[in-house]
């Protein structure tokens, strides 16, 4: 798998489905090719509560990593281990219908306000959906009216 980066803007159908951007697709190393009659292979991603209002979802790989870090917090960590314990009940694994389409939970619709327009962006081993509106307050926010001066310097990069 590639870094994942970019920004889409895409729409959530009227049956609360998505289609992931074939460039993300590709980067995550899902296979797209079609079937003998046709229709895409099927995929799954766990879907999980992002921050800033956002949704994130991770191929089963990058969740599994991200699993193993958090792996190593002992239970004896009481304030850690409810954190990793949280963060964990907010995972689901979706997979997609013959087209490609992955139906969005409702919980995740509601947390994150999804509602017609969303952005789809990659970050680095994940991908973010956010709604429009959300979107765009985050970009206009701190973080957005930064220049990229600003941002390099942030990141020490």
């Amino acid at each position: 798998m590639s870094f994942l980066a970019g920004a889409y803007n895409h729409t959530v159908d009227a049956k609360n489905r998505i289609r992931i951007p074939a460039k993300l697709k590709a980067d995550m190393g899902i296979d797209c090719s079609g079937d003998e009659e046709g229709e895409q292979k099927r995929f799954s991603l766990v879907f999980q509560l992002g921050t800033d209002g956002c949704i994130a979802l991770y191929t089963q790989e990058a969740a599994d990593k991200l699993i193993e870090s958090l792996s190593q917090v002992k239970q004896s960590d009481f304030e850690k281990y409810r954190a990793v314990r949280l963060f964990l009940s907010n995972f689901e694994t979706v997979e997609s219908d013959p087209q490609g389409r992955m139906v969005i939970p409702q919980r995740f619709r509601e947390i994150g306000k999804l509602k017609k327009d969303i952005v789809i962006c990659g970050v680095i081993d994940h991908i973010e959906i956010w709604s429009q509106e959300l979107y765009n307050e985050m970009r206009s926010g701190t973080a957005g009216a930064m220049s990229m001066n600003d941002i390099v310097k942030t990141l020490e990069i």
